[in-house]
């Protein structure tokens, strides 16, 4: 399998599935909250009647965790040659050139609405074109994992900023910008971690298919077929999702322990 195939099979199925992947990563996210932040109860029925401003502070915190994550692959995609994101105005903190009207507004918003119990979106994938990168594999194994690299990058600037705030300058856990950091800490390891992982149209998986020995044995399944992958790729990346659930969450589980571990953190 030469470099060409492999690039042109990892294109298509980023643009076939990529801009899915927030939405289980947020189903994800939401499905671990309850777990690993505001244990103590009191402080739950403080937060009680701050729902709306912690639900602000959450989307804030996850849609630039997600906007920095998308800006680290277009970054990098320029600096191998790439200027695809940069031309299409793509490589900005602003969120309004990431949004997805439907994605982004409208169905979080019908969700608030209806009072679902959950809430789900995405956001618009940043356009990379792996034929003009230079470097062939090297280059797009750094633009692969470089949204990884950041969102470790961002929780490690968490954290520190959680251990200086909470332990040094005494703030409580219930203040605003502490709450900020504790979710954008955690958001960003979730990221880290899911984007890892080997599935179609995760980071994990696109930084295999560098690999010609990876993509032949990829080669021979129907995950080698774009058409596929475009049809049926998302219910396959949430059916692995949920059976190997159990999994995924103490891989997870085991990453924030590690970082809780080394900068002493208490929530």
């Amino acid at each position: 399998m030469t470099n060409t195939i492999a690039f042109k099979w990892a294109a298509a199925a980023y643009f076939a599935l990529s801009h899915k992947i927030e939405y289980l990563l947020l189903i994800f996210i939401l499905w671990q909250s309850n777990r690993f932040i505001f244990k103590n109860q009191a402080l739950m029925l403080l937060l009680h009647h701050m729902e709306f401003i912690l639900m602000i502070i959450f989307i804030i915190a996850f849609l630039y965790a997600v906007i920095l994550h998308e800006i680290a692959h277009g970054w990098t995609a320029n600096y191998f040659g790439d200027d695809t994101a940069k031309v299409a105005g793509r490589l900005s903190l602003n969120p309004l050139v990431h949004i997805d009207p439907i994605g982004s507004i409208l169905v979080p918003l019908f969700l608030i609405v209806s009072q679902a119990g959950f809430l789900f979106g995405w956001a618009k994938p940043v356009p990379v074109n792996p034929y003009r990168l230079k470097g062939t594999n090297t280059s797009y194994r750094w633009v692969a994992s470089a949204g990884i690299i950041t969102n470790l990058s961002l929780a490690v600037i968490s954290a520190l900023v959680l251990k200086i705030t909470t332990q040094m300058l005494g703030l409580d856990i219930s203040n605003l910008g502490v709450i900020f950091f504790v979710q954008f800490f955690k958001i960003n390891v979730i990221l880290a971690v899911f984007n890892a992982m080997p599935l179609p149209g995760f980071d994990g998986f696109n930084f295999l298919t560098t690999f010609s020995g990876f993509v032949e044995i990829i080669k021979k399944t129907p995950l080698s077929n774009p058409l596929f992958m475009a049809r049926y790729g998302l219910m396959l990346a949430i059916l692995v999702l949920f059976l190997f659930m159990p999994v995924i969450s103490w891989i997870f589980n085991f990453v924030f322990n590690i970082f809780v571990s080394i900068f002493g953190l208490y929530f």
